[in-house]
């Protein structure tokens, strides 16, 4: 959000502003998400002083747009892989907009820390269970994971499960968990890497979506 979108005289008046929304929860923010708005218009997101709080009260790790969706949706749409398993699902923002783009999936996530006040917004919701549980229940063939919780890897125990034949990660690069592994094959998937916006992307360019400086990617791992 530069300084013209509403009119600042300098970056201190910016700040103080945001501050003031920020003790209202942002409630009177101007800036509102939606997950299924315009690359462009959830860009502005990003303008955001404090672009972490902002997404830390509304629960939000990757910043969805219509773009990401679509090309997002394509590529699993391509792999004709089935069932689709999502894990660490949220809030299920991405579950709901890849099957409303023909996506069959489950949805799972382990609800055992107290989450924030704006995360509960879908009125269908991912089902409340462990990853590995799920892996077990629902035999997938492709695992997605959105934002995998710092610090842990799951995609040993995907990649150890027979049914799995691919994975998609989203999220900040880990060189170790995002590594290549014998008998696995990663690529970027770059339509979808290109319009990925997340909750540390203060300052993104609005003409420049290619920039590959944005820190959260989409990579697929493929069994060989």
């Amino acid at each position: 959000m530069s300084l013209e979108l509403f009119g600042y005289k300098s970056v201190q008046e910016k700040i103080n502003r945001e501050k003031q929304w920020m003790k209202n929860n942002f409630a009177d923010c101007p800036v509102k998400y939606n997950p299924e708005a315009a690359w462009r218009q959830n860009a502005v997101i990003c303008r955001l002083s404090l672009l972490k709080p902002y997404c830390s009260v509304f629960g939000i790790y990757q910043i969805l747009n219509k773009e990401f969706n679509e090309t997002l949706a394509a590529e699993v749409n391509d792999l004709n892989l089935s069932p689709v398993l999502e894990v660490g699902a949220g809030n299920g923002d991405l579950a709901n907009v890849l099957r409303s783009r023909g996506v069959a999936l489950a949805a799972v996530d382990n609800y055992t820390e107290t989450l924030p006040q704006g995360y509960w917004t879908n009125e269908v919701m991912p089902e409340n269970m462990d990853y590995r549980a799920a892996l077990k229940k629902y035999s997938p063939q492709l695992v997605i994971c959105s934002w995998m919780p710092e610090g842990c890897d799951w995609t040993s125990d995907f990649r150890a499960t027979s049914s799995v034949d691919a994975y998609i990660l989203i999220g900040e690069e880990d060189k170790i968990i995002w590594g290549d592994y014998p008998g696995w094959h990663s690529r970027v998937l770059k339509e979808p890497n290109k319009w990925s916006l997340c909750r540390l992307d203060n300052g993104v360019d609005f003409e420049r979506p290619e920039l590959w400086w944005r820190h959260s990617k989409v990579v697929l791992f493929k069994r060989i």
